[in-house]
């Protein structure tokens, strides 16, 4: 709906103000205007309508105007039930002057009289508001508005609507309630079933079936369903129709909304077509307990083909060992599979990166436990670690601080080992080169033995004549003629040379012979030999410490 100042009422605004006279509106225009569209704005420029479509003219009482702010006053129409019959969907204001002032544009409108009993007259009540600068100076009126009984048409009109739309997003397009305004054939005849359903948002309820008279042709049949004007009142009204139909807005102005109910073959062959669903009490109920399919959940969509099974609901199995791709295991079967992977693990001894037993495992710490509570573990074990307690416990092994070994089983690299026995450390035979440290210096005694009393002949040789002459003096000295002089005790005696000359000496051999030697000992003393440590107080190899658990 649009509404509007005209452009002669702009005009007289500022013709009133320049004369500092009053603006005084007197009358209400109504008229039906063929083909008006009420969302297309006014046209401003635009004239009373012709004569021929006024259809009501109004005296506003003086008790009629009001204010509503300094810049906004407002004009009411009140048409009592003994006015009528007329439709209307223009609305005009004029002033004093004959002048149009102000433009409304509405929905068509109905405005009956009351006709008992033939038809009960309605009453409609219209309010103009005006806003403009000074308005309520340049009207004079001092009535507040907020007195008034206000015209609530086309409010509740928009609730209407309103509430049609939210119900549309609940229910859809259409939503018939079980067995709801079904078309069924009964007797000779056909009728339309009792009961609740919504069509775009429209709430249609029949109290009890109705019949559907008159020859019924082969194709769809239909429910037209629209809100209907009656007195003051929008209510719920639908009709049967054939063929194709489709949504339409009738001559009033009114919308059609038309969904298919059946498809009529024969009068044995019926194909209901409704949307229906086996709601019996209240909807939230219903959702919260529901039993029946939701048809676009993909579990409902689902069919054999997607699966490749030809039966699901029988293609299961309890049993663990089945080797079938077309049949599931249920959950029996899986409990079954899990206790057999338990099962083969019971005894196992794991190292874990932290310091808990992680569930379904013990410390290996050579505790004591229950043979009650770990029957598995204790059917393997038995007593091999430990008795516990004789009769309700037994122990666990001790893998603290151990490095585990796998058990010889007769190979030979560990013969004679009896299983599950602790073994303590031991270091393979194996040689180290060794050096002796230097005593100082020091000797050793030596001699060579006597070989017998002998001994050796020498001779000289013959160097011709010669002479040696001696001087008289006594003395030694030299003479002349390079002689050599010489004292002898008892007498002195000259000796002259004889001239440079040599006598060879000679030796004659004793005859073979051997010297034996010996060396005698260096005194009594040791030579020290010194072997290095290597290694801590054990024999081990590179270790990460982690925890040893056995599964029960």
């Amino acid at each position: 709906m649009s509404a509007s100042i005209t452009l002669a009422g702009e005009g007289q605004i500022a013709l009133k103000q320049s004369q500092k006279k009053p603006l005084v509106i007197t009358k209400f225009i109504f008229a039906n205007v063929p083909g008006l569209n009420p969302e297309t704005p006014v046209d401003r420029a635009a004239g009373k309508p012709p004569a021929g479509q006024i259809v009501q003219v109004y005296d506003i009482p003086e008790e009629n105007r009001g204010f509503v702010n300094p810049n906004q006053v407002v004009y009411s129409a009140q048409l009592g039930s003994d006015i009528g019959d007329w439709d209307f969907n223009w609305v005009g204001l004029e002033d004093a002057d004959g002048l149009l002032f102000a433009v409304s544009y509405v929905p068509l409108q109905q405005k009956r009289k009351n006709i008992p009993p033939l038809q009960i007259g309605n009453n409609v009540t219209r309010n103009f508001l005006v806003a403009f600068d000074g308005a309520q100076a340049l009207t004079g009126i001092s009535i507040d508005a907020s007195t008034w009984q206000h015209d609530f048409t086309v409010r509740l009109a928009g609730i209407d609507e309103r509430e049609r739309l939210s119900n549309r997003n609940l229910y859809g397009r259409a939503f018939f309630f079980s067995n709801s305004l079904i078309f069924e054939k009964v007797d000779s005849g056909y009728q339309i079933n009792g009961g609740t359903a919504f069509v775009e948002g429209i709430r249609v309820a029949i109290a009890k079936s109705e019949a559907v008279t008159g020859v019924i042709p082969v194709g769809k049949i239909w429910l037209d369903v629209w809100l209907e004007r009656r007195l003051n009142d929008r209510v719920a009204a639908w009709k049967v129709v054939f063929g194709e139909q489709a949504d339409y807005t009738d001559a009033a102005g009114v919308r059609h909304y038309c969904v298919p109910l059946a498809d009529f073959i024969s009068s044995s062959n019926i194909v209901d077509l409704r949307d229906a669903e086996p709601v019996g009490g209240a909807l939230v109920k219903y959702f919260a307990s529901r039993t029946g399919d939701y048809p676009l959940l993909r579990a409902r969509g689902t069919t054999k083909e997607d699966v490749d099974l030809g039966n699901l609901p029988n293609a299961k199995s309890d049993d663990p060992a089945t080797n079938s791709s077309e049949i599931l295991a249920t959950t029996a079967a899986l409990n079954k599979l899990q206790k057999q992977v338990d099962d083969s693990m019971t005894g196992m001894v794991a190292a874990f990166a932290m310091t808990a037993a992680p569930p379904g495992w013990l410390k290996c710490n050579g505790a004591a436990v229950s043979r009650t509570a770990y029957p598995r573990l204790f059917g393997w074990l038995g007593t091999h670690y430990g008795a516990g307690d004789g009769t309700t416990t037994f122990n666990l092994p001790d893998m603290r601080g151990l490095f585990p070994r796998g058990w010889d089983d007769g190979r030979g690299l560990d013969p004679g080992r009896a299983f599950g026995v602790y073994q303590d450390m031991m270091i393979h035979s194996h040689a180290h080169t060794a050096s002796a440290a230097a005593v100082g210096d020091h000797l050793h005694a030596a001699w060579t033995d006597a070989q017998g009393n002998h001994v050796h002949r020498t001779w000289t040789d013959a160097q011709g004549a010669h002479n040696h002459s001696a001087p008289s003096s006594p003395g030694i000295g030299q003479g002349a003629g390079g002689l050599n002089s010489v004292q002898q005790s008892g007498g002195a005696h000259e000796t002259s040379w004889a001239g440079a000359h040599a006598h060879n000496i000679g030796m004659d051999a004793a005859g073979h012979h051997a010297h034996n030697v010996g060396v005698g000992g260096g005194g009594a003393h040791t030579h020290g030999i010194t072997v290095a440590a290597a290694g801590g107080t054990e024999t081990r190899p590179r270790n990460l410490a982690l925890f040893y658990c056995i599964k029960y």
